[in-house]
């Protein structure tokens, strides 16, 4: 492709002839007007000297894998090809990391794990060790998916996955109060002979686990994921929130090792953008917006807010389930980006601002506009 400077340069030269050297060199003049206007027109489409905005798109677990679907290779494969679908323009136009959640997966790990050491008395699998798995899993899947709905682009710029470990606090309250979902969903009646920490989850109860908050990605895979970033490869990173790891006191913070819990993945995925200084920070779910008196007769679906605003109406997103999401979209917005939660199926919609709710300080701080 014809590079912008050296462009501009034969423009420059020919625009400038004289009008004598025009007359007996009509030919020459024309094709400065031809390469002028298509310089003019490698820019207006992006093509050149038009910089990609850098996204980090959030895909929930629970839009990887419907509510009350069997958990399967099958269920996920048909729903991350449907997402990665939706999300093929955002993939194509602009600068793409994706963090993604596992609730259902890992939950699903932790039971195998806990029937496994019931029948042989082998102790089970940490869950930081699950979380690496699900992350390995995941990734495989949304790489083929990705690999197969850009081709040609994703061959030029690369599809990757990055094991993310994540350092968290290990004095961190989350630890006395255990609020993240893992795992399917039960009735009341099943989730209590499970004999572990449970709460509800709309009409149903999941299991829950601590869910500390992400502090830094280690800085060995932050060089890496910076220098892919860079480089325009998308990259897939802190998975289920990423690996938990704690600084080993005995060791002067020499060594990390894995800790119990599951990180947030809107939390690892706000800590992700504003590190790397993305602009934009997409959390796509389940269901078409944020919503204020969920499940009331005066159920409102929000259009857009100011951060100052949402905060005011805090108490519509409980903990564990649209609480992280909106917090994490505040935080992004208060270091300068936006933030934007909807459907997975809506993803192209919402950077057209015709679907999701847009977190933003583009109308100031008492801005509050709904559907």
């Amino acid at each position: 492709m014809l590079s912008l400077a050296t462009a501009q340069c034969h423009v420059t030269i020919l625009r400038h002839a004289q009008f004598r050297r025009e007359l007996l060199f009509p030919s020459l003049y024309l094709s400065a007007r031809s390469l002028s206007s298509k310089v003019s027109s490698l820019t207006r489409k992006g093509e050149i000297g038009d910089k990609k905005q850098h996204i980090v798109v959030a895909l929930g677990g629970n839009a990887l894998l419907k509510r009350g679907e069997k958990l399967n290779v099958q269920n996920q494969r048909k729903n991350i090809a449907e997402g990665i679908y939706s999300l093929s323009s955002v993939l194509k136009e602009n600068k793409i990391t994706f963090v993604h959640g596992n609730g259902p997966q890992v939950g699903l790990l932790a039971l195998q794990g806990a029937a496994y050491q019931r029948e042989t008395g082998t102790e089970a699998m940490e869950l930081d060790v699950l979380d690496a798995e699900t992350e390995g899993m995941i990734g495989y899947l949304l790489e083929q998916e990705i690999n197969h709905a850009l081709g040609e682009d994703a061959k030029r710029r690369g599809v990757v996955t990055l094991l993310s470990q994540i350092i968290v606090d290990p004095h961190d309250k989350a630890f006395q109060n255990p609020t993240k979902f893992i795992g399917p969903v039960y009735s009341k009646e099943e989730a209590l002979q499970l004999g572990k920490h449970v709460k509800p989850d709309g009409d149903y109860y999941r299991q829950v686990v601590p869910s500390p908050m992400p502090i830094r990605l280690i800085d060995e895979q932050l060089t890496a994921v910076k220098l892919l970033t860079d480089n325009d490869t998308i990259v897939i990173c802190a998975g289920g929130g990423g690996i938990p790891v704690i600084l080993e006191e005995e060791t002067g913070g020499t060594r990390i090792k894995g800790i119990e819990a599951v990180i947030d993945k809107d939390r690892a995925a706000c800590m992700i953008g504003k590190t790397l200084g993305a602009d934009g920070l997409m959390i796509l779910t389940d269901v078409p917006s944020v919503a204020i008196n969920l499940g009331k007769p005066d159920q409102k679906w929000i259009k857009s807010a100011s951060p100052e605003k949402l905060l005011t109406l805090a108490n519509n997103f409980p903990d564990g389930s649209m609480g992280p999401k909106v917090s994490s979209a505040i935080d992004f917005v208060h270091n300068g980006g936006w933030s934007m939660i909807g459907s997975l199926k809506e993803a192209s919609k919402m950077l057209q601002r015709e679907a999701g709710t847009l977190v933003t300080n583009e109308y100031g701080e008492n801005h509050l506009e709904f559907y």
